[in-house]
Formats: C-alpha cells, structure tokens, sequence
C-alpha cells in the first residue's frame, strides 16, 4: 500500500474534524476487510465460534428473562453482537455478547414503562446506549480507562469470574439454590449438598473432565463440543429424569430476528439518562474484559476503537430486536478456552447463532444444562489471573491502598449488583490516583560537577545564605500534590541572601494551588532579602507568571522561559543570580 502524500495527510478527516476516534474507525474498517486468516485458523475459530454459540444458548435466553422482555431477544443479541463488533473490535476474541449487567440495568431502566409499551422503547434504549458509545469512541474517551487502576480492574475481574462459578454451580447440580446473592446462595448449596441432584452433577462433572482429557488428544480442537455433546447424548439415550435441559430456560422459537425502528418520537429524559449509564458501565467491563486477553498476534488492543465497535454492535442489536450487548467476560473466556486465533472466531459465533436460531433450535434446545453450567465453570476458573492477582497482593504492602482498593472492589462485585460495584470501582481509582499524584512528589537539588555534569542530591532542609540552590521536582503538583511539595520545600531560616531557581520543565501549567504555593513561599525568601527563580517555564507559564498578581508583590520572581537546550535556561538564571549576588555583596563597599 502506497505512503500517502504530504498534501493528502494535511487534509486528513482527522485533521480536519480534530476527532481522535475517526482515525481508530478507518482503522477497523479496513481491518475488517482484510483477507481471511490461514485455513488451520479459520478451521479453528469455526469450531470456538459454535462452542461460543452453543454456550450462549442458555445465558442468553436466562439475559431476555432478566430484561423483562421476552428470551429470545437474548439469542438476537448473541447474532448482531458477535458480527458487528466482531469485525470492528480491536480486540480480536473478545466476545461482544448480551451480558447479564446490561440486561439487569436496561431492565431497571425499562421498569416504571407499562408491559405493552416496554418491548420497543427497550430497543429504543439499545440504540441510544449503542450511539452513546460509539461517540465516545469516535472522541477518544477510551483513553479514560487509564484512570482505572490495575488493582482496581483485577479485583473487579476476578469478582466477575468468581460470580461467574458461583453462578453456575446450581445449573450444574441441579438444585435451587436460595439467597440474596451468589454468595449466599453458595453457601446454601454447601449446606444442602445432600440435595443436589446427583446425575445433573455426575453430568457436569463428566463434562469438565472430558474437556481435561480432551485437549491433551488429538481432538483438542473440538474438545469443547465433545464435552458437551456426549453427557447430552448420554441423557437423551438414558432417559435420565430431572436433568433440564436448554428448553426449560424459557420457550423459544426459531426464525431470523425482522429489523424494525426504534420509535424515535418516545425519547424521554429518563430513556437518555438509563441509557448512558447503561453505556458506561457496558464500557468499563468491555475494557477490564479487553486488558485481560491480550491478541494472539502482539497487538495492543484499542479502547476507543472497542468502544466503537460496541456502540456499532448495539445499535446492530437494537434495530434487530436484541438486548444490550458489551464485552463479556465469561463467553470470552470460553472463546479462549476453545482456542480462538482471530477474531473470526467471534464473528462465526454470531453466525453460528443464526444458524442455530434459524434451522437447529429444536435439536440445540436438548443439550443439558449442567453441562454448560459445568463449561462456564471451568472457563471462570481459567479467566482468573493468578500473576496480577499475586502481582497486586504483592505491590499492596508497599502501597496499601492499592490492595485496599482491589480487595474493596472485588467484594462489591461478589455483594452488590453490578453497577454498583463498577460505580465504586471508579471513585476507588480516583481516590488511588488523587492520593499518589498529591504523595509521590519528588525534590532534588541539582549540582554541577568540575566535568560540567549534573548530579541529583537529597535537597537541604533549610537553605544557605548568599548562595544559589538549584532544585528540580518530580511529580504532580496540582492541588494536593502542590501542598506536598510546599512542605518539602527549604525553608530560609536565620540568613540573609538566598536564591532558589526552581526547574519546571515540561509543564504546561501552574494552576491557582501552586501559584499560592510559589507566591508563600517567595514571600519567605523576600523577608531574608532573597529571590526565586522559576526556569525552564512554557509560554502559558511565563503568562501566568506574569500576570499573577499574588506572585507580584508577595516577592521577587523572576521566570526564564524555556528553551530547545536542556538546561539553558536554568544555566542563564544561575549566573542572573550569582551576578546578583555578587552586586549585593559590593554594595556596602560601594557606600
């Protein structure tokens, strides 16, 4: 492919537009259009595509009842999901699928509307959920998930896997557990075991083992289905009573979903607020489920570009009767439990979902329950990430609120409804982020040696008469972060003369807190008749400085505006202010 001219990269829509994320669209577009993988890899993604499908059947379904809307709109979703945002998402298995979050919330949403109302304002609320997402990402919103910490995103994601296991182990033996939540809900099954239904476990259990031994033969490719079909067969042949079976989730027919529009004209207040936070919270779990498979081909994944393709994929799913759908943690890790290589895998489980919903409903609607109850275990123990949960445990004794705030996280989320636990996730990674960047506040005294090198030193505690101390700092100084820096700033104390030329290279500006800061602290200085020197300052420093009237008259302050050499401007206020020192110091003389 040819470079493109200079002219062509000046008129770029980008350019043009200043939209970041129109750059990360072209981009997905045209990957979406390059050539198919290698055969062994399409092979490969075909059979994790129909595992992904098979073993959707029932959480979608199970998502449609959670919505109050009716189940098959669940499997709708699992076709539009996986085709749109499979061919437009930077991350290449992640499976965008009806999650069980979206659905509790778009249900909540829905839940003051009248039963005969509330099937097509809810693909109203989908759309708008799906066109709330994707502006975001075509403003590059996506890079604001860097503010969600890693401590906080690993205990958010090992909640979600452990949720995930606890889920399932009713589907898997057959008994009804009873509680307010999952956690509850598993202790009443530990108190109960006695009751379970021993062939839905002895089903389960042999289904988890045939996935073991399976991928260890030479038909560890279809391992997955295997696992699944043969408990299946086994009931079917049996006649084994009591081990439900997909049909029993909820009645469904087959046929392809029939577009229809949204009515546009229902648009209401609480309509838009219910979808953009269904949409945000849709995003920060398709994030947490992105950082946790990594490409197979070394790519860095995208935010804003997935953040794109779920908007694209729920605008997809609401003009064609499905739910909201977003990055979903456990079909992912099933996606990468059946060896996923591309990202046609996700593509063919949405494909896959419409054979199955069109043609082999009724056969797929036999395959036993524990079965893919004992599936989605296996691929929620596998999704949790034993390194960063060691890596955050181990990072938490030197910095406490990390592990703090991963332990908090990952409790809200085994307690407290989704949202909820993403909502406090969140506020968690401010707090982590405001409390280090007002913490981690580095000052050095800078020296120069007889060979014209620099050496950084520990900064006095108080500073020296008629003598200049160079001082350079590391850090955040905005709000907090200047207060910080205040206190390790060196005082004067009993002396005449003393000049501090600060180096703040590279920031583009003060802001009121540090400019308070500087202004005390000058005021300091003037008392013992000495001076501050700020160097290495931007344009917009140098104007705030200039204009700060608090900076004016609480003392002598002087700025050196930056320059293209390291360091010049610093070398220009030392000699300013050792010449006027040197005059300070001839002047009795002189009278």
């Amino acid at each position: 492919m040819r470079e493109a001219t200079s002219e062509e990269k000046a008129t770029s829509p980008d350019d043009e537009f200043h939209l970041p994320g129109l750059s990360t669209l072209r981009d997905a577009v045209q990957n979406a259009s390059r050539k198919v993988p290698p055969r062994n890899k399409l092979q490969q993604d075909g059979i994790a595509g129909l595992t992904t499908a098979v073993s959707s059947l029932p959480d979608g379904m199970a998502n449609g009842l959670l919505a109050g809307v009716n189940p098959i709109y669940g499997l709708y979703a699992c076709i539009a999901g996986p085709v749109v945002g499979g061919l437009l998402s930077s991350s290449q298995v992640m499976m965008i699928t009806a999650t069980s979050a979206s659905a509790i919330m778009a249900g909540q949403t829905m839940s003051t509307l009248p039963a005969e109302e509330r099937s097509q304002v809810f693909f109203l609320l989908v759309v708008l959920i799906g066109v709330f997402q994707a502006v975001m990402g075509l403003l590059g919103m996506g890079r604001l998930t860097r503010f969600v910490s890693f401590s906080v995103m690993t205990g958010f994601l090992t909640g979600i896997s452990v949720l995930l296991v606890m889920s399932q182990l009713p589907t898997a033996t057959g008994y009804e557990a009873e509680g307010s939540n999952k956690i509850v809900q598993t202790f009443n099954l530990l108190r109960n075991i006695t009751e379970v239904h021993l062939p839905s476990t002895a089903m389960a259990v042999s289904t988890i083992l045939l996935a073991i031994i399976l991928q260890k033969t030479p038909l560890k490719k279809f391992f997955a289905l295997i696992a699944i079909a043969i408990p299946s067969l086994i009931v079917f042949i049996a006649g084994l009573e009591g081990v439900k079976v997909v049909q029993d989730v909820g009645d469904i027919t087959g046929g392809f979903p029939s577009p229809v529009v949204p009515p546009f004209s229902s648009i209401s207040i609480d309509i838009i607020t219910g979808a953009l936070a269904v949409a945000i919270v849709i995003l920060i779990q398709g994030a947490g489920v992105s950082q946790n498979v990594p490409n197979k081909n070394g790519g860095s994944p995208s935010t804003s570009r997935d953040f794109i393709a779920q908007g694209a994929a729920n605008i997809a799913s609401g003009f064609f009767q499905g739910l909201p759908v977003g990055g979903s943690l456990g079909t992912t890790a099933v996606n990468v439990l059946a060896r996923a290589q591309t990202r046609w895998s996700v593509i063919f489980s949405g494909l896959a979902m419409t054979l199955i919903v069109v043609v082999f409903l009724g056969i797929v609607a036999h395959t036993i329950m524990p079965s893919l109850g004992a599936m989605l275990i296996l691929a929620g123990i596998r999704s949790i990430k034993l390194s960063d949960i060691v890596s955050t445990w181990n990072s938490g004794w030197k910095s406490w609120p990390s592990l703090l705030a991963g332990g908090v996280t990952f409790g809200a989320t085994l307690i407290l409804p989704i949202p909820t636990a993403v909502g406090i996730g969140v506020l968690l990674s401010a707090f982590l982020f405001v409390t280090r960047s007002s913490t981690e506040i580095t000052l050095v005294e800078l020296r120069k040696r007889e060979d014209g090198k620099i050496e950084e030193h520990k900064p006095p505690k108080t500073l020296k008469g008629n003598q200049v101390t160079v001082l350079n700092v590391y850090g955040n100084l905005f709000f907090a972060g200047a207060k910080t820096f205040e206190r390790l700033l060196p005082k004067p104390g009993d002396i005449e003369n003393p000049v501090v030329v600060l180096r703040l290279r590279g920031r583009t500006h003060l802001g009121a807190t540090l400019v308070s800061v500087l202004a005390d602290y000058s005021s300091l200085l003037k008392d013992v008749n000495g001076k501050l020197y700020l160097t290495g300052v931007s344009d917009q420093v140098y104007r705030e400085v200039e204009n700060s009237h608090k900076l004016r008259i609480n003392g002598p302050v002087k700025a050196f505006k930056v320059k293209p050499e390291l360091g010049l401007s610093t070398h220009h206020a030392v000699v300013d202010a050792e010449a006027w020192l040197l005059e300070d110091e001839a002047e009795p003389a002189r009278q």
